[in-house]
C-alpha cells in the first residue's frame, strides 16, 4: 500500500506558516483555508499510522463552502459552517509530482506566490567558458607564433657564397621489348600463352558444428518503487509507486554452423608477347657550382628521343659571422643572384628566410 505523509499549508491572513494539513483553519487567527491554498510536503515528513487520520486523508479532496468559504472535507455534504449544500462547490485540485518535485514550502499571497527555493549554486565555470577558454589560449598559442615571426623579423647582410645546379633529361629508346599480361595488345605479337592461376576465389564447401557460451537478459520478477507523489487535495500527500521489471544474466550454450571455406584457384590466360614502344633507356645528368648551368648534351641515335627534363637550383648565402643560409629558388630568382654582391636577407623570427633583397624571394 503507498505510504501516505501530511503535507503543511501557510495562512495568507495572519502569516502562520507549517499548519497541519488537516487544520481546515488556521489554529492562529481561525480564518478558512481558502480555495487554491498550496499545500506542500517537507523533506522530513513521517508517514501516517493512524487509522482515523488515515481514514480522513483518503476521503478526497476537500471542497470550499460557495457561500462562506469554509473548507469541508470531502465526505460532506452541507457546509460545516453555514449548513449551504456543497451544490455545484469544486474540489480541491489534485496534483501529481515526480520524485523530488514536491513543493517543499508555502505561499504567504495565493495570488502573488513565493519565489521558488533558490537554485543551486552554479558551478564557477561553465563548460561553455571552459571551452572558451581553451579556444582562446590556442589563439593565443598562434598569436604568438604569428608574432614572433612577423614582430621580429629582422635583417641581415649576405653574400652569396655558393652556386649549384642539376639538369636531367631521360633518353627514350623506340624498340622491340618483350612483355606478359592477362591482355594481348591490338598491336602484341603473341610470342606463348600458357594457363597461370590468377587469383583464388573463397568457396563454401561446408560447415562445421561449434557451441558457444552465450549471455541473455531474463525478466525474474518486477519490482515496485516510489517514483512520485500526488497531492490529495486536503491536507495530505500520497506515494506513486510505478513498476519496473528486474531482469539477471543467464548463460546458455548452443550451437552454431560456422562455414568453411576452401582457396580455390581462378586461372586465366597469361599472354607472352613482343610489342614495339618508346622506354625509358637513360638519364643523362649535368651539374655545376656556377651560375651557368645547361642541359646534358644528347647524343640521340635514330631510334632514340628526348625525354621528361627535371632541374633544381640551389643557392647558399653567408653572412660576415660565416652563418650560412641554403635555399633552393626557382630559375628565374636564382640566376639574377651574383657572386661577391652583398644582398639583404630577412629573416622571421622563427630563422626562416622571408625575402632576400630586390628578389623578394619567399614573399
Amino acid at each position: 500500500m503507498a505510504a501516505i505523509k501530511e503535507g503543511r499549508w501557510d495562512c495568507q491572513y495572519c502569516g502562520t506558516v507549517g499548519v497541519l494539513g488537516r487544520h481546515k483553519s488556521c489554529p492562529v487567527c481561525a480564518a478558512s483555508r481558502p480555495e487554491g491554498t498550496k499545500f506542500y510536503l517537507l523533506t522530513d515528513a513521517e508517514e501516517v499510522t493512524d487509522t482515523s487520520v488515515l481514514g480522513y486523508a483518503k476521503m478526497g479532496p476537500d471542497w470550499v463552502c460557495e457561500f462562506c468559504s469554509t473548507s469541508n472535507a470531502a465526505n460532506l455534504g452541507q457546509c460545516r459552517s453555514c449548513g449551504a449544500a456543497r451544490g455545484t462547490a469544486p474540489a480541491q485540485a489534485v496534483k501529481e509530482y515526480k520524485l523530488g518535485e514536491a513543493p517543499q514550502s508555502g505561499d504567504m499571497d495565493l495570488d502573488q506566490p513565493r519565489p521558488s527555493k533558490a537554485a543551486p549554486a552554479k558551478p564557477k565555470y561553465s563548460v561553455g567558458q571552459i571551452v572558451g577558454a581553451v579556444v582562446a589560449f590556442l589563439l593565443l598559442c598562434c598569436c604568438g607564433v604569428w608574432a614572433v615571426n612577423s614582430l621580429f623579423t629582422r635583417d641581415k647582410t649576405v653574400t652569396v657564397a655558393e652556386y649549384s645546379w642539376t639538369r636531367t633529361v631521360e633518353v627514350e629508346v623506340y624498340g622491340t621489348v618483350t612483355e606478359e599480361d592477362w591482355e594481348l595488345p591490338s598491336d602484341g605479337r603473341l610470342i606463348s600463352e600458357r594457363e597461370e592461376i590468377r587469383e583464388y576465389d573463397q568457396v563454401l564447401v561446408g560447415y562445421e558444428t561449434k557451441s558457444r557460451q552465450v549471455s541473455e537478459q531474463v525478466q525474474t520478477g518486477s519490482r515496485t518503487y516510489v517514483c512520485g507523489s500526488r497531492d490529495l487535495g486536503n491536507g495530505f500527500f500520497e506515494d506513486v509507486t510505478c513498476t519496473e521489471p528486474v531482469y539477471e544474466t543467464q548463460y546458455r550454450t548452443e550451437t552454431y554452423e560456422d562455414p568453411i571455406y576452401e582457396s580455390v584457384p581462378v586461372y586465366g590466360t597469361l599472354y607472352t608477347y613482343e610489342i614495339d614502344k618508346w622506354t625509358v633507356d637513360r638519364t643523362e645528368e649535368s651539374a655545376a657550382d656556377h651560375n651557368e648551368p645547361f642541359w646534358p648534351p644528347l647524343n640521340l641515335a635514330s631510334n632514340e628521343r628526348e625525354g621528361a627534363r627535371t632541374e633544381t637550383y640551389s643557392i647558399v648565402f653567408v653572412d660576415e659571422d660565416g652563418e650560412r643560409y641554403p635555399m633552393e629558388l626557382p630559375y628565374e630568382e636564382w640566376v639574377g643572384f651574383e657572386r661577391g654582391r652583398e644582398y639583404t636577407l630577412s629573416l622571421s623570427g622563427l630563422g626562416t628566410v622571408e625575402g632576400c633583397g630586390e628578389w623578394g624571394y619567399g614573399s
